[in-house]
């Protein structure tokens, strides 16, 4: 057996799935700060209510939007000391365009001089001798971690690597990331990513040591595993190298989820959550990848994202009308029960408005029907009319040109969205299990390993080269745990360069496998 979890902003999900794939038992708990609490409460009354052994547990798949929130939120980022490797300085100011809160998080910039422009055989680089007043400057400014980013690592990683090594070994517990790790030409955008995957370097050991103690106090010794935002699996290790590939995997769970409850391989999958909602396409029940560079927090980056449209409001948001149009405030509780309107609290919701409209599309004996009443009809018809329209306008901008796809509804206020509200569509399903969609997606997520990475020729055929890239990315899914009867490569694209044509070659490769326990 195997338990999925989906930690949310809201609430905290947890499922158990039998070897056969069914889905045995769910369970749900208000997310709480130390995460630790929450998932213990979800996953303790799992087994409880099942009276299943902890040593018949063979996996946990863990999905999370607590990184995403971190940024939001500014909250447990880490210090962080940026050291370029440049032939000359850049005239290019780190972290530009960036909001000023999160850029603050950046203590100290540091450039070393590269002599060695294409230092391909491994020898010591002459720029380590320039590190040394950089220690002090660690040290005085209590700098968590520190991101490395060599202006031509893509094409030669020694340099980054050696830097890597020389701060590992005079600071063993700082973080530390370097930037050809995340495969992209461009600088801005690859120094971009490094430098938010560096910023969460605290906040993954904070969530990974949680949970670690939470598994160990319910005495489950089996592995576990976070999901990535492209909807697959990584490990632990790879997990504390690199937490900015965690980044969306809350929505990708969700909505790979709803494929498996639906059992449908394509369609438009929506996440209907408390503070956000998410519309995706889903497509041979895997999520369609971006083919762009990736916005986050308004920040260019190179990363693997799932396309995803993400609505910035939920079903727990505060709806204000102002001059004729609707507005959201943030929610105010992670627990709608405490102050929705439905419940007997003070607080005007979106939930209210369709509850106000449609009081029998949800089921909850806690709801006042009375307390609704109070509730202007005209203005909840608005809000009602507004989220609806947003979301149609989403499942447009995704939706099939030669065939109508069918629309499945998931997460917890899911059933608010009815069949009436959806009449333009042929097909709406909001499946069995809806509220328990990430953790479902979690548990069901496979392995997979992307190469994206320059290869010197050296008389060699690019067919060579390519052969080469694809049987290691092959070999890197089984490495991870996958069966190696079932890894199959996803693409292979192939990026020559025009001024160095017959010398090097950009080759990108992704394979996918099954996991076994």
């Amino acid at each position: 057996m195997r338990i999925g979890i989906d930690i949310g902003g809201t609430n905290t999900h947890a499922v158990l799935v039998t070897d056969q794939g069914k889905l045995r038992m769910a369970s749900s708990s208000v997310t709480t700060p130390d995460i630790f609490t929450g998932v213990r409460s979800s996953v303790g009354n799992l087994l409880k209510k099942t009276s299943i052994q902890p040593n018949e547990i063979k996996g946990i798949f863990v999905g999370t939007t607590e990184l995403l929130n971190a940024v939001y939120e500014e909250r447990t980022l880490a210090k962080t000391a940026l050291i370029r490797i440049e032939l000359q300085p850049s005239k290019i100011i780190p972290a530009l365009n960036w909001p000023e809160s999160l850029r603050s998080f950046l203590k100290e910039i540091y450039e070393l001089k590269s002599n060695n422009r294409y230092n391909q055989a491994g020898n010591e680089i002459s720029c380590l001798k320039q590190l040394k007043p950089l220690y002090k400057s660690i040290a005085e400014k209590k700098i968590d971690a520190v991101c490395i980013v060599g202006a031509y690592s893509p094409m030669y990683e020694n340099e980054e690597m050696q830097v890597k090594n020389e701060i590992n070994n005079r600071f063993p517990d700082i973080s530390v990331t370097v930037s050809h790790q995340f495969g992209s030409m461009g600088f801005i955008e690859r120094e971009n990513v490094a430098l938010l995957n560096t910023l969460l370097s605290k906040v993954i050991r904070k969530i990974l040591f949680n949970l670690a103690s939470c598994f160990s106090s319910l005495s489950l010794q089996c592995p576990f595993w976070l999901t990535q935002s492209n909807g697959s699996l990584m490990t632990i290790e790879q997990a504390m190298k690199f937490p900015i590939l965690t980044i969306a995997s809350g929505a990708a769970n969700s909505l790979k989820g709803a494929s498996r409850l639906s059992g449908l391989k394509e369609m438009i999958a929506i996440d209907i959550g408390g503070s956000k909602i998410y519309v995706g396409h889903v497509a041979n029940g895997e999520l369609k990848e971006m083919t762009a560079s990736t916005n986050l927090f308004g920040i260019d980056a190179s990363l693997e994202m799932p396309e995803i449209i993400s609505l910035p409001f939920g079903t727990g948001n505060i709806p204000l009308i102002h001059d004729g149009k609707v507005e959201f405030l943030p929610l105010i509780s992670n627990d709608i029960k405490k102050v929705g309107t439905a419940w007997g609290g003070d607080t005007w919701t979106v939930s209210d408005c369709f509850l106000k409209l449609f009081p029998k599309s949800f089921f909850d004996p806690d709801i006042d029907t009375e307390k609704l009443e109070t509730l202007s009809e005209s203005e909840c018809e608005k809000v009602v009319y507004d989220v609806t329209q947003k979301i149609k306008e989403a499942i447009d901008q995704l939706q099939n040109d030669e065939k109508e796809l069918p629309i499945v509804l998931v997460g917890g206020g899911s059933p608010l969205f009815n069949q009436k509200l959806f009449g333009k569509y042929q097909q709406v399903i909001n499946p069995a299990g809806y509220p328990f969609s990430s953790a479902i997606g979690a548990c069901f997520s496979s392995v997979s390993e992307v190469i994206d990475k320059v290869y010197w020729l050296n008389h060699r055929s690019k067919e060579e080269v390519v052969k080469e890239a694809a049987e290691a990315c092959k070999q890197a899914v089984v490495k991870k745990g996958a069966d190696p009867h079932s890894v199959k490569l996803s693409y292979i694209q192939e990026y020559p360069f025009e001024y160095l044509r017959g010398e090097i070659l950009r080759v990108k490769v992704k394979a996918v496998g099954e996991q076994i326990l």
